[in-house]
Parts: C-alpha cells; sequence; structure tokens
C-alpha cells in the first residue's frame, strides 16, 4: 500500500473550521481534512482557534501578536485584526519555508490571504491555493507580483475561475457540487449551505431558477443562537453539500 501524503491545510486565521460554518470555505475545508485522513493522509490544519480538524488530523498553531504600547500607538497602526492575521500567516509560511520541506509533502492553501501567495516562490514543498471567492485587492497583488510561481491554482467553480482570468493563465475549475450527495437538483429540493446561528435573517433563501431547471431553496440547519451543540435538523429530501453551488 502506497504511504499517504504528509498534507498542510491552511484554512482561516480569523474563522475556526467547526460547525456551524461561518461559510463555504469553512465547511470546504472541514470535509476536505476528513475525507484526506480517511484516505490514509496525514493532515495538518492551520486554521483559528477553535477548529475541529477532525480524527486523526493535526493543527498548526496561530501565533498570537502581542504588540508593544509604542507600535500600538504609532500613526500608522492598522485595524487589530490586519495585523493578527498578518502575524499569523507571515509566521506560518516562513516557517514553512525554512524547514516545511523536513515534515511535508504538499501545501493546499485556502486563505483568502496574500502572504502565502507571496511567499510560495520561496517554499521547497508544492502548494496548492483554492481560490473560493472572486478576485480582492490584496490576492490579486500578490498573484501578479509572483506571476504564479510557487502555486498552482484552483477554482470552487466556473464563475470564480473567470473572474480570475485577467490575473492568471492556468486555474483549474473543482466545483463544490461534485460534493453534493445527488447529483442533479430535485423538485423542491433544500441544499444546505450555512448557519442559521450566524445569518438567520438569511436563513431561507429562493434562488431564481435556470432555464429548464426546478426551484430550489437554500436552507440552513435549524440552530438557535444558543444551541450551536444541538443535532441538526435536516428536512426531507434535503440535498447535503460542503459548500454554497455557483448561482
Amino acid at each position: 500500500m502506497t504511504a499517504g501524503l504528509r498534507i498542510v491545510l491552511i484554512g482561516s486565521s480569523r474563522f475556526p473550521i467547526r460547525q456551524p460554518f461561518p461559510g463555504g470555505l469553512e465547511a470546504h475545508v472541514w470535509h476536505l481534512a476528513r475525507a484526506l485522513a480517511d484516505r490514509g493522509h496525514e493532515v495538518s490544519l492551520f486554521a483559528a482557534p477553535g477548529s475541529d480538524p477532525g480524527p486523526g488530523c493535526g493543527t498548526l498553531a496561530v501565533r498570537h501578536l502581542a504588540l508593544s504600547h509604542s507600535a500600538r500607538s504609532d500613526a500608522g497602526m492598522p485595524a487589530a485584526t490586519f495585523m493578527a492575521e498578518h502575524h499569523a500567516y507571515l509566521s506560518l509560511m516562513l516557517q514553512l519555508a525554512r524547514s516545511g520541506g523536513q515534515h511535508f509533502d504538499l501545501i493546499h492553501n485556502h486563505s483568502l490571504h496574500h502572504l502565502p501567495v507571496a511567499i510560495a516562490p520561496t517554499l521547497s514543498i508544492p502548494m496548492l491555493t483554492t481560490l473560493h471567492t472572486p478576485p480582492t485587492p490584496w490576492l490579486e497583488s500578490a498573484l501578479a507580483v509572483a506571476a504564479g510561481a510557487g502555486t498552482q491554482l484552483a477554482a470552487v467553480s466556473r464563475h470564480t475561475a473567470a473572474s480570475w482570468r485577467h490575473a492568471v493563465d492556468e486555474i483549474a475549475v473543482v466545483p463544490t457540487e461534485s460534493t453534493l450527495a445527488v447529483g442533479r437538483w430535485a423538485p423542491a429540493a433544500h441544499i444546505w449551505c450555512g448557519s442559521a446561528a450566524l445569518l438567520p435573517r438569511r436563513a431561507h433563501m429562493w434562488r431564481s431558477p435556470r432555464p429548464n431547471e426546478p426551484e430550489c431553496r437554500w436552507w440552513w440547519p435549524a440552530r438557535s443562537r444558543t444551541q450551536t451543540t444541538s443535532p441538526t435538523r435536516w428536512p426531507p429530501n434535503c440535498i447535503r453539500t460542503s459548500a454554497t453551488p455557483d448561482i
């Protein structure tokens, strides 16, 4: 039997990878970590404290930034969340650049932050970056400067890939709907794509049907703000997916 790979999954340093999911990125990484571990790979997850990496998965620490009073008082001090994310990803990527090749075989980056892409050319091991959103200023800048060096690129939908074509030429498409338990839309189907606990006002949304397709409902698990650990109540004929479909 072929030995598994040692894989680093880079998620969000700000939002934990756990249920109820803040969004599609976190859901995607949560499911991916478990699927890779089930296939015999050694997974190490970099994500915000409180994440649920799954059985058999390890974690990489998110380093906390403790700035001096003088630094915090500087007129050019950015927002605290910006500096926290900057420090977390800078620490991770410099660590991987220094010694990542001794401990890992592959890096799969899902972060929206620019530093993993910017520092990718210094790595001694291959990196794949999955693009989950349309272009953002910082990430587009990093891709432009690095000219795509150091990382292969994939997108979660054809629409997302097309939105990045002006910045990079080669983007593989791995649609999130490939994780659907049911391959085709079903009449009056329900599609789970987030958390009602986090997005109560958008707990139910109807999407406009495509030509020749039945109408579908977007549905979040029924959880209250105070009962985030209660069992998920799936409606009848529910299609469960790890992220929102491309519409």
